[in-house]
């Protein structure tokens, strides 16, 4: 009897990037359903707060458009701390 395929271990950064990429394309939402506006993105990005920001957190699993708008707000933060 062939033994089970076993699943490969995945490593956080993948399975990190690997989120990433999925979140920014399979969710393309044209019609802007349910948009929050980019100050409730950039608020989330600055100072997240689950209690604060969870029907935003919620949207951008299932908008790509919001979550890459939400992406560039994080590393924009990033790049002026490592100033």
């Amino acid at each position: 009897m062939p033994e089970p395929k076993r699943r490969k271990d995945i490593t956080e950064e993948a399975f990190l990037g690997f989120s990433k990429s999925y979140l920014s394309e399979a969710f393309p939402n044209p019609q802007r359903i349910g948009c929050p506006p980019d100050s409730e993105l950039a608020s989330m990005a600055e100072h997240p707060s689950e209690a604060a920001h969870a029907s935003v957190s919620l949207h951008l699993t299932c908008c790509s458009p919001c979550f890459k708008r939400y992406m560039e707000l994080l590393a924009k933060l990033k790049s002026r701390k490592a100033e």
